[in-house]
């Protein structure tokens, strides 16, 4: 097991000594990587686990729901040195380089431990459901691990961490290599005391949003509440931490929703609210960017359409906190899917050529905009969290880069 880590209790972050991929038996990374395990779909768990035996999924997916399998497979690798823990504390620079709709972006953060155990620091923004947190539960009981990382904002630009990218972005990295979407994604420890101590003396003074995590948060705060004397520094959980930059790309979460009724009582209903004109995909994209209080997308039957607000007054309607009225999926829930008989469950999904593959019989896609990243920091600096489901953070932080292991108090 790691040595015991012996943070500053006052700290928001620290540094610490992870588990990661021994480079002596893992030739390849690319093999071993792979999304967290909330967006790998059936198809894409059956291609990670049968990629290699050490592919990360096998550790972080069940197989028809065998937990202690897991807890076993992952002690093993550890027996046998297919995963080991580094030398010495450090944070990870992890860099992320990109292409979203023909432009390239560059987003970078830090791998950390995270304190989630002190007050007014961390604001969740979106609600959780309570199956993805019973299964994280049963996994981080056999691992007695944070295998991969949730994902926080500084809600503002900070000096430190530009400073810091630009001195290491120069250097090698410890590790180098395109993923599965083909985006560049480059690590760097920093273990310099004096970097160090600059970068979590700044995070110190500001607040941070969870972006991705929320079930991963509340479930490691649940375990250390309940398992605090058993390890050391369980109130701390690994993060990656980063702060407002370019790079912060949000994708929108279209819904695929089962509504059993003619075209011609579709639109009528909707019509309640909204002007609708039917248009091709390229015109709705378009349109979708154009400044409205409200607008989104259809797709039903083979043809697109494009809705957008008739009056301002049917905001008059839906319970009034200001802040949630400028929030499309708030806004969605309250004045489109309130006028159907909806059929559960209803699918997600940030790809629009997914959300048109997925409407067969009586399913309609509703295509949203995306959520600008200023108005998540305005809800959950308020303390408000958004519906399920309403921002979509890309890319995501690959899963196997790095781990954590607890360490228990006795050792």
């Amino acid at each position: 097991m790691p040595e015991k880590i012996m943070p500053d209790q006052s700290s928001t972050i620290i540094p610490f000594k992870a588990t990661c991929y021994n480079p002596a038996v893992i030739k390849d990374i690319r093999d071993v990587v792979c999304p967290p395990y909330d967006v790998i779909n059936k198809t894409q768990q059956e291609y990670f686990q049968k990629k290699s035996p050490y592919n990360f999924s096998n550790v972080l997916l069940t197989r028809g729901g065998d937990y202690e399998e897991i807890g076993k497979r992952f002690k093993q690798w550890i027996q046998e040195a297919v995963l080991v823990d580094d030398d010495k504390e450090s944070l990870y620079l992890y860099e992320q380089r990109f292409i979203s709709q023909g432009s390239r972006f560059t987003r970078f953060g830090f791998l950390s431990l995270l304190r989630m155990d002190k007050d007014d620091v961390i604001f969740p923004h979106e609600y959780t459901l309570s199956a993805p947190k019973e299964d994280r539960k049963k996994i981080i009981k056999e691992v007695e691990a944070n295998l991969s990382p949730i994902f926080v904002i500084v809600p503002k630009s900070l000096k430190i961490f530009k400073r810091v990218y630009v001195a290491y972005r120069a250097k090698e990295a410890f590790l180098d290599f395109d993923d599965f979407e083909g985006n560049h994604n480059r690590v760097w420890k920093i273990q310099d005391k004096k970097t160090l101590d600059a970068i979590c003396k700044e995070i110190d003074k500001n607040k941070l949003v969870i972006a991705d995590g929320h079930h991963r948060f509340e479930v490691s705060y649940d375990y250390y509440k309940n398992n605090k004397e058993k390890f050391d520094d369980l109130n701390y959980l690994l993060a990656y931490v980063t702060d407002e930059q370019l790079g912060l790309l949000i994708l929108p979460t279209h819904r695929v929703v089962d509504v059993p009724l003619s075209d011609e009582d579709f639109f009528k209903k909707l019509d309640t609210h909204f002007l609708i004109l039917k248009v091709s995909q390229g015109e709705l994209t378009k349109k979708l960017k154009e400044k409205s209080i409200f607008s989104f997308g259809v797709y039903r039957a083979g043809s697109f359409y494009y809705a957008k607000l008739k009056r301002a007054s049917s905001l008059k309607n839906i319970p009034d906190i200001a802040i949630y009225k400028k929030l499309d999926t708030y806004l969605f829930n309250h004045l489109v899917l309130s006028l159907f008989s909806v059929k559960e469950p209803i699918a997600f999904t940030h790809d629009l050529n997914e959300a048109v593959k997925l409407t067969h019989g009586n399913k309609v896609a509703f295509i949203l905009r995306p959520i600008p990243l200023k108005n998540v920091f305005s809800v959950a600096n308020k303390g408000y969290r958004l519906p399920q489901k309403s921002t979509y953070f890309y890319p995501k932080l690959l899963s196997g880069i790095v781990m954590r292991r607890f360490t228990r108090a006795d050792k």
